[in-house]
């Protein structure tokens, strides 16, 4: 092989980013989640503290969970992912549907 053609092949590789730039991307992406699930812990402690509905930043914490899931089988193809993915699914719509329930009656 010619430098050409490693030179070629490197390029096509790194067409999205170098391996540096990736996981820069990807730590940035996980401390804006990590703040995200703080701010809505500390949003649900203070609503329930004060007396009002927790259930939509609970279904938001479960359908985050279950991105992260679906995202693990996607990759892994393990059932357990598929399974935990639907779980975490199946809480945050019963969490949004509780609370959609009390609102409305």
């Amino acid at each position: 092989m010619d430098k050409n053609e490693i030179l070629r092949r490197s390029q096509e590789e790194n067409q999205y980013g170098d391996e540096r730039e990736k996981q820069i991307k990807a730590k940035s992406k996980s401390i804006g989640q990590d703040m995200i699930v703080w701010s809505l812990i500390i949003l649900t402690i203070f609503n329930a503290i004060k007396g009002f509905p927790v259930k939509h930043f609970i279904a938001i914490l479960w359908a985050g969970t279950a991105a992260e899931y679906y995202y693990l089988f996607w990759k892994n193809r393990k059932k357990k992912d598929l399974f935990c993915g639907l779980l975490a699914t199946s809480t945050s719509l019963g969490n949004l549907l509780l609370l959609y329930l009390e609102v409305f009656q």
